[in-house]
């Protein structure tokens, strides 16, 4: 994903330097006070490790569409991981990106004060100035033209973003976009699954409103299905300038 398609965009002064750090699959853009390459290379190799090591003991981690239970040998980001899915109702890798994103930027914030890390669209971020997030939806109704502010004092947060229409993650729904915003990173990705999931029609939104914003630690809702849009929760909509 070149850096300019990049789901936020910046807003009122937010942290100037940037950076990407990737490993095999994961492969992150990061904003913070200063360059954190190698802090962040560290973190993001140590989360990785955990998890690769958790599954080679228990694939059906992996490749369960369902929540799975938990065996009490789960390391930090893979116990995480199993509760998201547990409360979303879907499998445990439906919070990967979140989760993975949360764990660096968690680490981060040891050198930093403000820290956003996105993987894959999926963000966690800890503001100290207010930023949009641009929501880029891939229909001729709302293409690059929606974004969310996030004031500090709702961080840290999550912001994951769920589709049927872009990248490579499995979804069953129609959703043109499903955003969720949640207390952590993993929670926000597994939501945002299991909302876009639910989503076949239009008639579906509401519904599928209702369901995310019943789970306890998701702030907010927004769903996009073609010329409809749909929110609940703490949902600041903001043009994209």
């Amino acid at each position: 994903m070149k850096h300019s398609k990049r789901f936020y965009r910046d807003y009122s002064g937010i942290s100037s330097t940037a950076f990407n750090v990737k490993i095999d699959t994961s492969d992150l853009f990061i904003r913070a006070d200063k360059d954190l390459h190698d802090e962040a290379y560290e973190a993001l190799k140590t989360a990785r490790t955990e998890l690769e090591d958790y599954i080679t003991k228990h694939d059906e981690f992996l490749h369960s569409l369902d929540p799975v239970t938990m065996h009490g040998d789960e390391g930090e980001i893979s116990a995480i991981m199993c509760r998201a899915s547990a409360s979303a109702g879907v499998g445990p890798m439906a919070a990967v990106a979140g989760a993975i994103a949360e764990a660096v930027g968690r680490e981060l914030l040891n050198y930093s004060e403000e820290v956003i890390v996105e993987n894959g669209g999926d963000l966690w971020m800890k503001l100290v100035k207010p930023a949009v997030i641009g929501i880029y939806v891939n229909n001729i109704y709302f293409k690059d033209n929606i974004g969310i502010k996030i004031n500090p004092d709702e961080t840290p947060c999550g912001v994951c973003t769920s589709t049927s229409k872009l990248g490579h993650s499995l979804s069953f729904g129609r959703a043109d976009s499903v955003t969720i915003i949640a207390e952590t990173g993993a929670l926000a990705d597994a939501v945002a699954t299991a909302v876009c999931n639910m989503v076949q029609t239009a008639d579906d939104i509401g519904n599928g409103l209702e369901f995310g914003m019943k789970i306890p630690g998701v702030k907010g809702c927004l769903v996009i299905f073609r010329d409809k849009l749909g929110a609940l929760g703490n949902i600041a909509l903001s043009p994209i300038e």
